[in-house]
């Protein structure tokens, strides 16, 4: 227990750090770093089902994110990002004949995946930091998967009941309920705080009874990336993704709620509010 406590507060100041630092360099490079460890833990599961995924490209489009951060002209970004991937399954497909079928469909389609379940839901934490003051709205995206975390856990604990779903048999429903409630709490009070000292900054009011329901769409979206990711893990029979955080698994054991909740986060504030 005191190893999950340490660790998990070392990654908290580390989290901290990159953010209040608020240098572009050193975000993307944060969100490449983690990206390239998630997607080897994910390939990693993936062989343990006998597929032989084509890392290398993996790697690569996670490299991309350092460059994808400096690119301001969203009349370029956004066709680039939408070619990205019929390229990829052209590069995939072209090697999968010249190499004579050494890697079949199987290894290509768990390429693909887990360059979309990990860099290509990565980018949107780097398109959300680009925003206008982006340092501050991308609390929206890890306070949301947070306290879903805290609050389904203690709920859980403390009245828990009804098992929710045989993917992940620890969590309950009531777990559920109490992480959503805890996220609608934290969307609608961080949103009051913006409006109370960064109204002018940003450049708008907050709807607080909006932002409210959507720190309850964000838990149930939350919630759904964590028990993808445990469905991904049994499927590959592992109990981890990793172990770089002692106590709390891997990369994508702490930042699968995070990855699922990052596009939508990304897509409300981008073309709904801002």
């Amino acid at each position: 227990m005191l190893k999950r406590v340490i660790s998990a507060l070392i990654g908290i100041v580390v989290l901290f750090a990159v953010i209040l630092l608020k240098n572009d360099i050193v975000f993307n490079i944060a969100a490449t770093i983690v990206s390239i460890i998630g997607i080897n833990e994910f390939y990693h599961a993936v062989r343990q089902k006998d597929i032989k995924p084509i890392e290398t490209l993996g790697y690569l489009c996670c490299i991309l994110l350092v460059f994808v951060g400096f690119v301001d002209n969203k009349k370029i970004l956004y066709p680039t990002l939408l070619m990205l991937m019929p390229f990829v399954f052209f590069i995939l497909s072209s090697i999968s004949i010249f190499s004579n079928l050494k890697f079949n469909f199987n290894d290509i389609a768990n390429t693909i995946l887990g360059i979309i379940y990990v860099p290509f839901m990565f980018l949107f934490l780097i398109l959300t930091w680009q925003l206008n003051y982006g340092y501050l709205l991308i609390w929206f995206i890890f306070g949301g998967a947070w306290m879903t975390d805290i609050f389904a856990y203690l709920v859980g604990i403390a009245i828990g009941k009804h098992k929710f779903s045989k993917i992940s048999p620890k969590k309950t429903i009531e777990g559920c309920i109490g992480g959503i409630l805890g996220s609608a709490l934290f969307y609608g009070l961080y949103a009051y705080y913006l409006n109370t000292h960064w109204a002018v900054e940003l450049g708008i009011n907050f709807n607080i009874a909006l932002m409210t329901v959507l720190g309850v769409v964000a838990s149930i979206i939350s919630q759904i990336g964590d028990l993808a990711a445990s469905a991904i893990k049994r499927h590959c029979n592992i109990k981890d993704f990793g172990g770089i955080m002692p106590g709390h698994g891997g990369v994508l054991d702490r930042f699968d709620s995070v990855i699922m909740l990052s596009p939508f986060v990304y897509i409300f504030l981008e073309f709904i509010i801002l």
